[in-house]
């Protein structure tokens, strides 16, 4: 099996329900939605066909639903477009500008509104300004109430609603906006398996989405997207407080530099792997394939590195929302991270504790279960969990062999979709320990992953139903 998981963003090139089946069928196991884009509607019904689909191709798909966050972006340009000329001057105005708030445009079109109502108090002359995920560029010239009179460094065309970026520049805006909230029901009413939290800078902001959702009676496991230099500052706390991160390298790349971010990527996906928290790298990892059938070189290496560095998940964004080539990106990175695992493996690559560290019993159990796997040579780690917390666990250790979490929640089985190296599947509560090892045998051998006559480890508790009650390992002879 492959173990690093792939999350597609659907979009217009991949939402009806023929492409749907065919995502499925190319290897899928996360659909992202990003709710800076589309209705509520069209997310409702895209989820609900979606979800329809895995269910008759018995896969299990977690749904992850990305909110927009405060996403700092142009107004309205009244024409469809406007050039930006080299050397020219323009004046960014917020919208505490009277003069844009009563017009909405400046007659000699030398201005463009930006969606803030004050721009960041320690901005200056010489700071750079980045439009349209760094495609162009300004430098500030002079500071004027609610206006930044900038000189354009780097010119073309701009359209409405582009990002807007002030490199460095802490920002004093809510992480949990309006729209954030609207969308967040959205979430709680498709029952998405998670929910991903943009521009993440401190734990605040998650435990502002957490209230939100006990608000609404809701649980929904929560991803903070790390794309802010403040988020570097407390990334131990932000990891503690959430269930997983994003490395969102767009925006990081631009509040940062792009040479800096190849090795912050590797410590945020060593960090979270320390701590047991799944981990998705993002952002143009086929970029190319929107309008190629085929990745350049340095984009299959890009896909490699985040597989050898430990990522769970590897994210596909413009490729398969919009791209002319969706399914072959699918089946690309599949290939890829396939290639790329036969040498991980090859190494005997493992992330077990340090030694003379204290652990829980379940923590110990299952790092004994992969060292028992490993010298068995046993062809699968079977996981009894309800929460999935164990199966996160053992996923920790990046084990070589297949690990099969069975637990009798529908949701449980989504969420595991997105943990490196597991596949899941509902299964029955049996409380009897041995009636439970051997009905699970029987119905991995049905599905064709067991084997007679070979070993399998099993991890399991002796009362089911108690909350880190993990306290079993046994090598299982198939028969």
């Amino acid at each position: 099996m492959r173990h690093v998981k792939i999350v597609a963003t659907i979009g217009p090139a991949t939402c009806s329900q023929e492409n749907l089946k065919q995502l499925l069928h190319a290897g899928i196991n996360v659909a992202r939605f990003n709710m800076s884009h589309g209705t509520a509607d069209w997310h409702k019904t895209t989820i609900q066909r979606l979800r329809r689909l895995a269910l008759v191709e018995k896969t299990p798909l977690a749904i992850l639903v990305d909110l927009a966050g405060p996403k700092i972006r142009l107004g309205d340009i009244p024409d469809e477009e406007t050039v930006l000329q080299r050397g020219r001057n323009i004046i960014l105005v917020t919208n505490s500008d009277p003069y844009h708030q009563n017009s909405g445009q400046n007659a000699s079109g030398d201005s463009l509104p930006v969606n803030l109502l004050h721009f960041p108090d320690r901005m200056e002359p010489g700071q750079i300004v980045l439009i349209d995920d760094g495609n162009l560029s300004l430098i500030v010239e002079k500071q004027e109430p609610n206006r930044l009179i900038c000189k354009i460094l780097v010119g073309g065309k701009v359209t409405s609603h582009k990002g807007v970026n002030f490199p460095r520049l802490p920002l004093d805006i809510t992480g949990f906006t309006q729209k954030d909230a609207d969308d967040l029901q959205v979430a709680i009413d498709v029952e998405a398996d998670y929910v991903a939290l943009s521009f993440v800078r401190s734990p605040k902001d998650i435990h502002l989405l957490q209230s939100a959702l006990a608000d609404r009676s809701a649980l929904i496991p929560l991803i903070a997207k790390i794309e802010r230099p403040e988020a570097l500052t407390c990334l131990d706390e932000i990891l503690d407080a959430a269930d997983g991160v994003m490395v969102a390298r767009g925006d990081l790349a631009l509040e940062m530099s792009p040479e800096e971010v190849p090795l912050l990527q590797k410590q945020i996906i060593a960090q979270a792997n320390r701590m047991g928290k799944p981990v998705i790298t993002a952002t143009q990892m086929l970029e190319s394939m929107t309008r190629n059938s085929s990745p350049t070189r340095a984009e299959a290496s890009d896909v490699a590195n985040a597989v050898l560095d430990g990522t769970d998940a590897v994210m596909l964004s413009a490729e398969t929302s919009m791209g002319n080539f969706p399914f072959e990106a699918v089946q690309v990175m599949d290939r890829i991270i396939r290639q790329a695992e036969k040498e991980m493996f090859r190494k005997s690559q493992n992330l077990l504790s340090p030694k003379g560290v204290v652990r829980s019993t379940p923590e110990a159990v299952c790092e004994a279960a992969v060292s028992l796997a490993t010298s068995v040579d046993a062809q699968a780690i079977v996981v009894f969990t309800e929460s999935g917390h164990t199966a996160k666990l053992l996923a920790r250790h990046r084990p070589t062999v297949q690990i099969i979490a069975l637990t009798p929640s529908p949701i449980v089985t989504r969420q595991l979709a997105l943990v490196w190296g597991i596949v899941s599947f509902v299964f029955p509560q049996i409380d009897d320990t041995d009636e439970r090892i051997h009905a699970a045998q029987d119905h991995l051998k049905t599905l064709g992953l067991l084997h007679e006559g070979r070993l399998m480890v099993i991890v399991t508790g002796e009362r089911l139903g108690h909350a880190f009650g993990t306290n079993i390992i046994k090598a299982h002879l198939v028969v």
